[in-house]
């Protein structure tokens, strides 16, 4: 998950350094990315604890 979210932070950066998108836009695309990271994280926390305890019993 983190080197998913690094390679889109990084194609941002590119992005606005080749004049593609602005700063600001580059900061909100970051902050959604984030979000979509954190939920996503969250999804797997939550089956990875559902599969443990189907295990445990």
């Amino acid at each position: 998950m983190r080197n998913v979210r690094r390679d889109g932070m990084d194609n941002l950066k590119t992005d606005e350094n080749k004049k593609e998108i602005s700063e600001d836009e580059r900061k909100r695309a970051e902050t959604e990315v984030q979000k979509l990271t954190d939920a996503t994280i969250a999804e797997i926390d939550a089956a990875a604890a559902a599969k443990e305890k189907e295990i445990l019993g």
